[in-house]
């Protein structure tokens, strides 16, 4: 049945946090989630490796940052991401991590009946979808999904009330979809005036002629008939689908397949898995036979410094970077390389002209330009690391940890109006992030230049994301905010109920900044930062050499 409609997917994030969703309870607090596994990429082309090495790498980084829905999203992508490739337990993780930090976004339960449906799990499939239709009914591509579901388990009259409620929506998808069960239960004059409104909703989907042509010669008009035969033609009706997207295969039908990874390609996937196990001296072997066809490889030898860098051997590392960056000077790893070992060595002169080099060679490279800033702010240098993450944000405008540590700074030196500015600018084209509320409610609650009716929203944003997750940082921002508002009380409560979680699942060490928040709420004293002071965005630390473990 799929066959007859074009999901046109589209990419778009944004959509996929403004997704309609019905009302519900407040999530669970402080999920449980499983790790989710590096699978075994060596098998896969070189492309989608590459890819798939990229998404990981970002999702590491990002997973200890963020919170609420963009932490679920970034589960969501990557378990897609992994599903289209074909790595379906890693995927199963990914996907369930994400339902479970928010079970009430049917798109990732969405996500997993592709998934399912994937894997042939034809029954949880249907379930699957059925759940992402309860909670997120306005979002058309499930009710598809699901009504298609049901028409292959042959159950017409389950996918007809699912489509009905969208025949008034000028769809032609669900209308076509009406028509085909129409002409399945033999009611030939519904299927005709089904595929005839299709037909005005999408008129260049001139695939429903032939269809419309089928249904009135079984309703006996064989002139008519004739008549929309002629027109037919292979366009079907198009629906476009941003989340399910995301589980699609990129390569179009009829595409030459992609070339299989290069014995290159599979070494540098090989490391890269063996490093972040500890395992040292087996990267080191893989990348040792890849330099024998290569010897003067830069991105090789740039992740062997890489290699040898998380090793601990900072003069080893600092070798094979430089040979990097003989064979190619604009090599923007091997010089992040050299600009982190530089500060290890305390050379922060040295470290901040690599850095330059590597963003002079790669103006968009964000990682340069935090290492950067972050060393500025480091050396007391505030404005100097505001523009660093003020540019990494005009790259990449959603990365947690350029926005974090922009609040951070403009915090600690006084200028937090300024960031009430951006945020507010940043929160018009998505007033919805919870991330982005977050640091909205920390900055205004603690920012003694805020006003009362600023104090006003930013506890009335905090209210509305912690009903939604109360997990410990939001949980914490809602105390702030309740604080600013002189509810002393339950700011007290409210971060004493968040430091019970923190104990529970991070132990006694984690309580320290809680403590030092819930210390001054006490004393009716509110804090002049948007964290414990003593928080590493405050005071970032040098970078050491980490002996690997035994």
């Amino acid at each position: 049945m799929r066959d007859r409609l074009l999901l046109a997917p589209l990419l778009s994030i944004g959509l996929l946090l403004a997704m309609p969703l019905a009302a519900q309870p407040s999530a669970p607090a402080t999920p449980k989630l499983q790790a989710v596994p590096s699978p075994d990429l060596s098998r896969l082309p070189a492309a989608a490796a590459a890819e798939l090495r990229a998404q990981r790498a970002s999702f590491d980084k990002s997973k200890d940052v963020l919170i609420g829905d963009p932490l679920a999203e970034t589960y969501a992508l990557l378990g897609a991401t992994y599903a289209r490739n074909g790595l379906f337990d890693a995927a199963d993780v990914a996907l369930t991590d994400a339902t479970a930090l928010a079970p009430q976004n049917g798109g990732w339960v969405y996500l997993r009946g592709l998934l399912a449906a994937m894997r042939k799990q034809h029954e949880q499939a249907i379930k699957l979808f059925e759940d992402a239709h309860r909670l997120s009914p306005d979002y058309l591509p499930i009710a598809v999904t699901l009504a298609t579901a049901r028409i292959d388990a042959r159950d017409l009259d389950g996918a007809r009330r699912v489509l009905e409620p969208w025949t008034q929506r000028k769809q032609a998808v669900p209308v076509t979809l009406l028509g085909d069960i129409a002409m399945q239960q033999k009611r030939p004059a519904d299927a005709v005036a089904a595929y005839r409104r299709a037909l005005e909703f999408q008129p260049e989907a001139n695939r429903l002629n032939g269809l419309l042509a089928d249904a009135l010669a079984a309703n006996g008009d064989a002139k008519g008939a004739a008549a929309e035969r002629a027109k037919a033609g292979d366009r079907m009706p198009g629906l476009s689908d941003p989340i399910g997207r995301h589980m699609f295969a990129e390569r179009e039908a009829g595409a030459p397949a992609k070339p299989a990874a290069s014995p290159r390609d599979q070494a540098i996937d090989s490391a890269l898995a063996q490093m972040e196990a500890g395992k040292f001296a087996e990267a080191r072997r893989t990348l040792d036979g890849a330099l024998q066809a290569s010897k003067n490889d830069s991105m090789l030898l740039a992740l062997y410094g890489r290699i040898e860098t998380a090793a601990g051997n900072l003069d080893a590392a600092d070798s094979r970077l430089r040979s990097a960056l003989a064979a190619d000077p604009k090599n923007s790893m091997a010089l992040i390389g050299q600009a982190l070992i530089a500060q290890m060595r305390n050379d922060d002169a040295a470290s901040e002209r690599l850095y330059r080099q590597a963003i002079d060679a790669e103006p968009k490279l964000v990682d340069a330009r935090l290492g950067l800033g972050v060393l500025q702010q480091r050396n007391k240098r505030h404005d100097d690391a505001r523009a660093q993450y003020k540019a990494a944000l005009a790259v990449d405008a959603h990365n947690a940890e350029a926005w974090t540590r922009l609040v951070a700074v403009d915090a600690v030196s006084g200028r937090c109006a300024d960031t009430l500015k951006i945020l507010n600018d940043a929160l018009r084209s998505t007033p919805d992030s919870p991330f982005l509320l977050q640091l909205f409610v920390r900055n205004v609650s603690t920012c003694a230049n805020a006003d009362a009716d600023e104090k006003r929203m930013a506890l009335d944003y905090a209210h509305k994301i912690y009903q939604a997750n109360s997990a410990p940082v939001l949980a914490e921002a809602y105390a702030l905010a309740l604080a600013a508002n002189g509810k002393w009380d339950e700011a007290v409560a409210t971060e004493q109920g968040a430091m019970f979680i923190v104990l529970r699942d991070g132990g006694e060490k984690a309580l320290v900044p809680y403590r030092e928040i819930l210390d001054q709420l006490r004393a009716h004293k509110l804090p002049t930062l948007p964290w414990s002071a003593s928080s590493p965005l405050f005071n970032p630390q040098r970078p050491r050499v980490v002996p690997p473990a035994k």
